[in-house]
């Protein structure tokens, strides 16, 4: 019986190293390929492994018969080595469980981005105008207004811009972010004509946007919420919207701040939009998993929400 329980500790202890190997060395060093550290932390963990891992099953039967600790240098190197042996295999198995568990999450996250990408496709056919002919209407409208109304023109313009880049840009996975950031900027213009003058509405752009792409049409529905939500106070300076827009490294940062009334109660306030936001956090969860960020910040009379991406290019 001593035997077995000593056996049973020697073999058993090695577990934790293939715990860590899982859940810490695989995915801080591997899989950031920082190889070297990687295989140090390795040899350190199995080696230091093995030594305890002696000390306890030799201490454990001693305590039950009696038996020397420490026989005889021959003895205490071959069971170092058969500890050795058996650590590096659970090491082993714990890089081979994190490969193959990771493996099978991956497949399931391209399995769910497949199905969203063809879903968004399915409804954007259902919901699709004839692109030819909505053109055509609004061509005809632009040249139905006088010259003179360069505001309505304008208007038209932009509608044309947005409609264009919906139908014929954002068909792709990924979309350069100035071609995003143009939209946004036609998007935040239609709605400011809306807009009771005197409305402080800003939108700061940083110069260095550029470089590199994002998954087409993430930031509207953010800024969607800030305008539908929006304060309505009687003064309407004292209704705010400020966006902003910024590259940080390998971060793209939007910030949107929108006062609120809350004497109004607004549900949103609490559940951070309708349908539209919880679509957005479903797609940021497949389409950048573990490399966004998505904050809520509510206070007195301000409400804001922070998008932080951290993009490929």
């Amino acid at each position: 019986m001593p035997q077995i329980i000593a056996n049973l500790l020697f073999t058993g202890l090695t577990i934790p190293i293939c715990y860590l190997e899982y859940s810490w060395l695989v995915p801080n060093y591997l899989y950031k390929r920082r190889f070297a550290r990687f295989i140090i932390y390795s040899i350190i963990i199995i080696i230091a492994g093995s030594v305890i891992d002696y000390l306890i099953s030799m201490l454990s039967y001693h305590l039950l018969t009696g038996h020397k600790m420490f026989p005889s240098l021959e003895y205490v190197l071959g069971l170092l080595n058969t500890a050795i042996l058996i650590s590096l295999i659970s090491a082993a198995l714990g890089l081979m469980l994190k490969i193959i568990s990771n493996r099978f999450q991956m497949e399931r996250e391209l399995h769910e981005i497949e199905k969203e990408k063809i879903n968004t496709e399915l409804n954007f056919l259902r919901s699709q105008v004839n692109p030819h002919f909505l053109f055509n209407v609004l061509n005809t409208i632009y040249f139905q207004i006088d010259r003179s109304n360069t505001q309505a023109r304008g208007s038209v313009e932009k509608l044309s811009e947005m409609l264009r880049y919906q139908l014929y840009e954002c068909t792709t996975d990924k979309i350069n972010i100035q071609a995003e950031v143009e939209y946004i900027k036609n998007y935040v213009a239609m709605q400011t004509l809306r807009m009771e003058n005197g409305t402080d509405i800003k939108l700061c752009c940083d110069d260095n946007l550029s470089g590199f792409h994002i998954a087409p049409l993430l930031l509207l529905p953010v800024i969607e919420n800030a305008f539908k939500h929006v304060s309505n106070f009687r003064n309407a300076a004292d209704n705010k919207i400020h966006l902003q827009l910024k590259k940080d490294e390998h971060d793209f940062i939007l910030k949107a701040t929108n006062t609120y009334d809350k004497s109004l109660q607004t549900k949103y306030i609490s559940n951070s939009g309708g349908l539209g936001m919880q679509n957005l956090k479903r797609r940021l969860g497949l389409l950048y998993p573990n490399r966004h960020l998505f904050l809520i910040d509510q206070q007195e009379n301000t409400f804001s929400i922070t998008l932080k991406i951290h993009y490929d290019d």
